[in-house]
């Protein structure tokens, strides 16, 4: 699945990438051969050809927002995997991106000028990145929450890893959306606030942060995957018995009864006292419980440890 969002948004990127270099290619065009007019003129017909193909480039690029958040929900169910119905949440927003797109297709048209937009697309137009932002946000809180969850394993990982701790922040940003979120709130507000005629540098400025913009989102599927290798939530401690650190809480709920009934049994056949600490181990702290567990699992050939990790 995840091979085929990121062939959707090579396809979907490649599309509106070549858009828009032929628009660049045809102001160029319009410098070298002016006609007479002045520069502002020039600006003017530019902003002109790029109207008429707001309706295609406001598809596309929504198109592209979506197959780029299905990454980012996948990567939030991995990690709350115990509890995914609070997944629910960023799929809720990300199915009205899909509602907003179907809205903006079926009801806008492109134009000379923005201003033969309807109320209806300039709503469509702004709802989809903040639809998208909304979506990355819920992300985003989930995993801090998870983060705050598993706060004392969090902390050994990153005092035990050799690599720059900047680093693993950074992909601990990424996967969450963070960066994501901060490219698009920083392009509406450009957007927003940067006015102006034609002929402005404000104008000039709002093109370039769109442009920025369409090459970010369609970067930024691709980013996450090649930054997960190094996801915190990938790592293993001494303390989980190498088990992924995203999979603590799961564990943790399945060591006291799991350990207890091992142990019990154990006793209860007389086959040694080497299992009666785990009786003492089943009310301890959640990573001596996965230590436990999973060492027992060893010792019974009855649970092992890639069934506590996280797949990919």
């Amino acid at each position: 699945m995840v091979l085929v969002v990121l062939y959707a948004v090579f396809c979907l990127s490649t599309a509106l990438w070549a858009l828009e270099v032929a628009q660049l290619i045809g102001l160029v065009d319009m410098l070298l051969s002016p006609d007479g007019l002045s520069t502002d003129a020039l600006f003017n017909r530019f902003y002109d050809l790029i109207a008429r193909e707001t309706k295609v480039t406001g598809i596309l690029f929504e198109s592209q927002m979506v197959a780029g958040d299905i990454l980012v929900i996948w990567r939030a169910s991995a990690i709350c995997f115990e509890r995914r119905i609070v997944v629910l949440l960023p799929l809720f927003w990300w199915i009205l991106m899909i509602v907003n797109i179907l809205v903006h297709a079926a009801r806008c048209q492109s134009g000379v000028a923005t201003t033969d937009y309807g109320e209806l697309c300039k709503v469509t137009d702004v709802a989809a990145p903040v639809l998208s932002i909304l979506t990355n946000i819920s992300v985003m809180f989930l995993v801090l929450w998870k983060a705050w969850e598993l706060r004392e394993t969090l902390r050994d990982v990153l005092y035990r890893r050799k690599t720059n701790k900047i680093f693993t922040l950074f992909v601990l940003m990424v996967e969450s959306g963070t960066l994501y979120v901060a490219m698009l709130i920083a392009d509406l507000l450009v957007t927003s606030i940067v006015t102006g005629g034609n002929e402005t540098v404000g104008r000039m400025v709002d093109c370039i942060s769109g442009y920025a913009a369409v090459q970010f989102v369609g970067i930024y599927p691709t980013l996450l995957i090649v930054v997960l290798r190094e996801s915190v939530w990938n790592s293993a401690t001494d303390s989980t018995g190498g088990v992924a650190i995203s999979a603590i809480q799961f564990a943790s709920q399945n060591a006291a009864a799991g350990s207890t009934l091992q142990s019990s049994s154990q006793v209860e056949r007389g086959k040694g006292s080497s299992y009666k600490h785990v009786l003492g181990g089943a009310i301890g702290s959640r990573s001596r419980d996965v230590h436990e567990v999973v060492y027992l699992g060893d010792e019974e050939n009855q649970l092992s440890g890639e069934k506590l990790g996280v797949a990919l």
